[in-house]
């Protein structure tokens, strides 16, 4: 009889027996499963219908083996341990081996820190888990944008005109949006404490570097870098951007922090390493899939958003 063997084995091909029994013994004698192969896979036919099964690697060696099975070999046990990675104003190693259940303030005991360059108030985290979160999110967002605008009614053929080249504008920025791809951020150090969460797989520790200056963005004629004073005000930094454009919304500024904290700079202040952004005003007449195109880009300039972890006090 011929079977198939693929997945996690040394020799993968079609191995022919002596007619007779064989079992999954027979054929991991012939195959060579790898070490981490933990359970196997079976398809095939039994009694002229389509058969497909699943086992422990023990349970397999006693499975009886039919002409023309396919065998797939796998590896479905969970490990002990994760990887997570840091990176910055660090010494030393930048991946970590740890066990499931090691929190941040445990794996930071290792992480060799430079004393001199870095911020450790502004510490942050990356997790993918939250970027593909924030991923559908704007893509979510990007949708209803896109049918809006596919959908919308006509009075006129001129206004018919106007809302086809609205459309085309639009789906050209729904189509760019689309590929920019959020960091995950989360937030873990508020006033120079660092609050711990359990470490998932793929998790990056953020050590940013000290920074002397504040940036300057958005609705300002001049966007630029200022070095951080604090006896600056804001009219004082966005005079030295060239003050604000004629679209600016000047009550409407926000404030990202280095450890990726961002929310309106009336309750969280201007500190060194921080960026202002002026947002723009919105004519009450404005069309609504201008107001989330807007909402949108600056979604997009913020990382998509930032997941806090609940401090407590």
């Amino acid at each position: 009889i011929g079977i198939a063997a693929t997945g996690l084995i040394r020799q993968p091909a079609f191995y022919e027996f002596d007619p007779g029994k064989v079992n999954g013994a027979s054929l991991v004698n012939v195959a060579w499963p790898q070490p981490s192969a933990s359970h196997v896979s079976v398809s095939g036919t039994r009694k002229g219908a389509e058969f497909h099964t699943y086992m422990t690697m023990s349970e397999f060696k006693t499975f009886r083996l039919q002409d023309e099975d396919i065998v797939e070999f796998h590896a479905d046990t969970p490990g002990d341990t994760i990887m997570v990675g840091a990176t910055g104003a660090i010494r030393g190693n930048s991946r970590f081996p740890v066990r499931k259940g090691t929190t941040l303030r445990q794996l930071l005991q290792y992480v060799k820190i430079d004393a001199d360059l870095a911020s450790t108030s502004a510490i942050y985290l990356r997790r993918q888990s939250v970027a593909e979160q924030q991923k559908k999110t704007i893509k979510d967002a990007l949708i209803r944008l896109e049918q809006r605008a596919l959908t919308a009614t006509s009075q006129s053929v001129d206004e018919a005109s106007i809302r086809i080249k609205e459309a085309e504008l639009i789906q050209d920025f729904v189509q760019r949006a689309s590929k920019i791809e959020p960091d995950g951020v989360v937030v873990v150090c508020r006033k120079g404490e660092v609050n711990d969460l359990i470490l998932e797989e793929g998790d990056t520790i953020y050590v940013p570097q000290k920074s002397d200056v504040v940036q300057i963005a958005g609705e300002v004629t001049m966007p630029k870098a200022v070095v951080y004073n604090e006896k600056l005000k804001l009219r004082d930094y966005i005079a030295s951007a060239g003050g604000y454009t004629d679209r600016a919304d000047s009550r409407n500024v926000l404030v990202l922090k280095p450890n990726g904290e961002v929310g309106p700079l009336s309750s969280l202040g201007v500190g060194p390493g921080d960026q202002i952004m002026v947002l723009p005003a919105y004519d009450s007449k404005a069309v609504q899939s201008i107001k989330d195109i807007v909402q949108i880009v600056y979604q997009l300039a913020v990382s998509a958003g930032v997941v806090l972890v609940p401090f407590w006090s």
